[in-house]
């Protein structure tokens, strides 16, 4: 199975703050020059800053989500009474609840 972007993410972001560590303190081991470290170590907090932005994202992504289903129980909200409309709520609402379940676990 692919990974998710979530997963992609998490296994960037885990893997630059590995690297910055080893480069932030293996100063005298690593037989590397001062400016290749400087950049090296500008280029992990880059990429670190760059992979919480999109985590960030991705969470404002389900909170988007889960709006537009509030604004569909909303808009439909004054039809009349029928198997119709609980079965369209029922389905917006289960959704709903499996939504903000998720959201409570992460």
């Amino acid at each position: 199975m692919k990974p998710t972007s979530r997963e992609i993410l998490q296994s960037i972001s885990n893997e630059c703050h590995h690297q910055l560590t080893y480069y932030t303190f293996n100063t005298t081991t690593l037989q590397v020059t001062a400016k290749y470290r400087e950049g090296r170590l500008a280029g992990l907090r880059y990429l670190s800053e760059l992979t919480w932005y999109y985590l960030q994202e991705e969470k404002r992504i389900i909170q988007q989500f889960d709006a537009q289903i509030i604004k569909q129980l909303e808009q439909y909200a004054s039809l009349e009474e029928n198997d119709y409309k609980e079965g369209l709520f029922s389905t917006l609402k289960e959704i709903h609840e499996r939504v903000q379940e998720i959201q409570k676990k992460s």
